[in-house]
């Protein structure tokens, strides 16, 4: 039963959890952090500290209290993590000393100076609650992601403006040192310059006045914009690519689960699955209209739409798919379809179309053919799913 107990809890403290239990622990695990973030700021502000110590106080200690009681929470559930390879005290032991529980010990840690000293100076450690919400950030984990993949690039652009500023401090001290040595006397101190001229920051507070100076000063500052242009580059591309990676895994998962790809090979859902792009509809949503010009095709993924054409109407589910008969005759469409529900849909543009249909003559057939029926029928009745 404890086990269970202990399994329940871990699925709830997950980020990615969709059940009420885990959205309501979310929804309290933010307001808590941003509660506390505003104690911290109003605690600095002396008049307010005055009129309001015991109620900031007070609730610094709430929020000291949820924190740490999380800290717990997630030590006792770490032993049910399907990853763990250890279990009991030893799985805790490991999520203890692991950067997420060195995370969480760090955000109960004001509460625990709290609790030993007093609240007057924990709050200055509150600033720490401002990275609890990372964890539930999928853009932040994705940026992670893209910096361990790009390490070795970031890491040579960062020798080589490591390189580019000691070489610009040494020849400033070498240019102004007589002119002024209060700023340029030594390479230290010439490099607070080289690092505000070579991030282009150009705060004026240290300026070379030689003429060689000033050239350099013009090089640093070009040099700077290019090593900052290659970072940025980087980490778009980067960037990108992961977008790219998680979009791609999205549609496989939909393209399995679409009962007309069930029964096709890995190899043709990859294919397939580069070609069509995921879009989400909501309820009453109108996804075409009828003498419209056809620019694609689409497939439920899941939801409902209902095909309006003439007086009759016609609902399609999942594993189903329509607007291929526009496509494969060039005219304009002949049915308006609206969303009776929530729904995914995946769709393939008349170029990826013809693609598709050149290289899978079997999926090509089976389009075909429901056009047909459709067109001789006069009507549009759901399609058959793969046979």
């Amino acid at each position: 039963m404890m086990g269970m107990s202990w399994k329940r809890l871990y699925r709830i403290l997950q980020p990615e959890a969709s059940g009420g239990a885990a959205r309501a622990f979310r929804l309290v695990h933010h307001a808590m952090v941003i509660l506390g973030i505003a104690i911290m700021l109003a605690d600095t502000v002396a008049p307010w500290r005055q009129e309001h110590s015991r109620i900031l106080d007070a609730g610094f200690q709430l929020v000291c209290a949820f924190f740490i009681a999380e800290y717990f929470a997630r030590l006792g559930a770490a032993a049910s993590a399907p990853s763990a390879h250890r279990r009991g005290w030893r799985a805790r032991l490991g999520w203890m000393i692991s950067g997420s529980g060195l995370f969480d010990l760090i955000g109960a840690l004001p509460g625990v100076l709290d609790i030993a000293f007093s609240p007057k100076y924990a709050s200055l450690y509150g600033f720490v609650w401002a990275f609890k919400p990372v964890r539930y950030s999928a853009g932040l984990a994705s940026l992670g992601r893209v910096i361990s993949r790009a390490r070795d690039a970031l890491l040579s652009v960062l020798l080589a403006f490591g390189i580019v500023l000691l070489a610009a401090a040494s020849l400033a001290y070498l240019l102004e040192r007589n002119a002024q040595p209060e700023a340029f006397g030594s390479i230290p101190r010439a490099l607070w310059w080289a690092i505000v001229t070579l991030t282009t920051t150009g705060y004026g507070d240290v300026t070379p006045i030689t003429p060689g100076g000033r050239v350099l000063a013009g090089i640093v500052m070009i040099a700077g914009i290019l090593v900052f242009a290659l970072w940025a580059g980087i980490l778009a591309s980067g960037y990108a690519e992961e977008l790219r990676r998680r979009e791609f895994l999205r549609t496989w998962d939909l393209v399995a689960k679409v009962p007309f790809f069930k029964n096709v090979g890995a190899s043709v859902i990859a294919d397939v699955a580069r070609l069509l792009r995921a879009r989400d509809y909501p309820a009453r949503a109108v996804i075409m209209r009828r003498g419209t010009n056809g620019d694609c095709m689409y497939f439920i993924a899941s939801g409902e739409v209902e095909v309006r054409l003439g007086p009759g109407t016609v609902r399609l589910g999942p594993g189903e798919f329509f607007g291929e008969i526009a496509l494969l005759t060039g005219g304009p469409r002949n049915a308006t379809i609206v969303a009776t529900q929530p729904c995914t849909l995946l769709t393939l543009d008349i170029v990826d179309f013809r693609h598709l249909l050149a290289q899978q003559p079997e999926l090509a057939r089976v389009v075909s053919e429901e056009a047909e029926r459709r067109l001789a029928a006069d009507q549009f009745v759901p399609a058959t799913v793969w046979p």
